[in-house]
C-alpha cells in the first residue's frame, strides 16, 4: 500500500488509479521540462472533482487535462502535439521525440476529441492534434489564447495540474528526487523542491520518528 492510499486521494492521477483508469505509470521517460518557481502544491479533493467534471464538458480540454494531469506535459507541447505523434492503435504517444504507452484515459480521451474533430472540420488537413476554427483551414498549432479560454472552466491552470501529477509520482516513488529528475527532466534544485515537503511530511507521520 503506498502513502497515497492510506490517506484521501487528492491527485488526479492518483483518483484516475483508484478509479482502475490508469494500469500503468505513464510517466516512464517524458521530458517535462523546467517548472516554474512556485511551491508546488497538490489539489484538493473538491478541486479533483472540479476538473473531472469540467473535462467531460468539450472533449478538447478532456484531452488536455489529460495530457496536462496524467501525463505532465506543459501547454506548448500539448499545444503543438502532432497528429502523426498519436498513434493509438500501436499503443504510442510520442510528444517531442519521445516514444511511450498511453494509458486508458488518454486514449479514451484522445479517441473521442478525434471523432468530434472529423465531424466538425472534417476536410482538415491540419497536422496537429488539437485545432480551432481559426486553424482548421490552416497547418498552425492553436495558439495560448485559445489555449487560455479553453482551460478557463477549469478551478486550477494547468501548472497546478502538472504540480499535482510530479507530487503524486514524488510520493510513490519515496520522495527520490533522482528518480524525479530522470523521469520528468527536472534540475536537481527543482526534484528536490517537490521530494524535500514529501520526504518531511512522511517522517512527521512516522511513529518511528523521535
Amino acid at each position: 500500500m503506498t502513502p497515497r492510499s492510506s490517506a484521501p486521494v487528492r491527485s488526479l492521477f492518483g483518483t484516475l488509479k483508484a478509479e482502475r483508469l490508469v494500469f500503468a505509470n505513464p510517466m516512464h521517460g517524458i521530458n517535462g521540462g523546467k517548472l516554474t518557481t512556485t511551491i508546488p502544491a497538490s489539489l484538493t479533493a473538491e478541486e479533483v472533482e472540479a476538473v473531472a467534471h469540467a473535462a467531460l464538458q468539450t472533449p478538447a480540454l478532456r484531452v488536455v487535462v489529460a495530457l496536462s494531469g496524467i501525463h505532465a506535459l506543459p501547454s506548448h507541447q500539448i499545444r503543438t502535439m502532432l497528429l502523426e505523434q498519436v498513434d493509438l492503435a500501436g499503443g504510442r504517444l510520442d510528444p517531442e521525440g519521445l516514444n511511450r504507452p498511453p494509458d486508458e484515459y488518454t486514449t479514451e480521451a484522445i479517441n473521442s476529441y478525434l471523432d468530434y474533430r472529423r465531424r466538425r472540420w472534417p476536410n482538415s488537413t491540419n497536422p496537429h492534434l488539437l485545432i480551432s476554427r481559426d486553424t482548421a483551414t490552416t497547418t498552425t498549432a492553436v495558439g495560448t489564447f485559445w489555449m487560455d479560454k479553453l482551460v478557463r472552466p477549469l478551478p486550477v491552470g494547468l501548472d497546478r495540474l502538472r504540480q499535482d501529477r510530479i507530487l503524486e509520482e514524488a510520493l510513490v516513488s519515496g520522495a527520490d528526487p533522482l528518480h524525479l529528475a530522470h523521469v520528468f527532466s527536472l534540475a536537481a534544485k527543482t526534484s528536490l523542491r517537490y521530494t524535500t515537503p514529501v520526504a518531511t511530511s512522511a517522517a512527521e507521520h512516522d511513529p518511528r520518528t523521535p
